[in-house]
This record gives C-alpha cells, structure tokens and sequence, in this order.
C-alpha cells in the first residue's frame, strides 16, 4: 500500500514538473506548445486516458518541432 502511494506521488511529480517546464515554454512564446498541450497535470498522472492523452500530445509535438534545431531542448527531463 505504501509503495503504491510512493508511486503515485512520484507520478503526480513527475507531471507537475512537465507541466511547469510546458507552462515556461508557453510563456516565452512557443506557439506548437500552447497549442498542443491541455491535458492537465492530475489527470495525466493519474488517470490511463489523461496519461494517454498527455503521451498522444507529447507525439504531436514532438513532430511538430522535430525538424526546428534547438526546439526541443526544454523536453530534456532532469
């Protein structure tokens, strides 16, 4: 039981901090990722169709940008 609270706590950080890093690349003007990302931090983490959709979306940008050198620096996880 705990194991499966560390694991979702983790989970949930893990796509808290995604959605900071896609939330900075919005502010600082990246049109491909305000356009692409909605699904939001919760359900992604703890949800199968908010992290499929969260996953489906990181496709789509990915694609959109892949050709763009430099563009897809920020999605390097720490």
């Amino acid at each position: 039981m705990i194991r499966r609270i560390r694991d979702m706590a983790a989970e949930v950080r893990g796509h808290r901090e995604f959605t900071a890093d896609i939330r900075r690349e919005v502010e600082a003007g990246d049109a491909e990722a305000a356009a692409i990302f909605r699904t939001g931090t919760l359900s992604a983490a703890l949800t199968r169709k908010g992290n499929d959709a969260r996953a489906a979306e990181v496709v789509e940008y990915v694609q959109a940008v892949k050709d763009e050198p430099g563009r897809l620096g920020w999605f390097r996880r720490r």
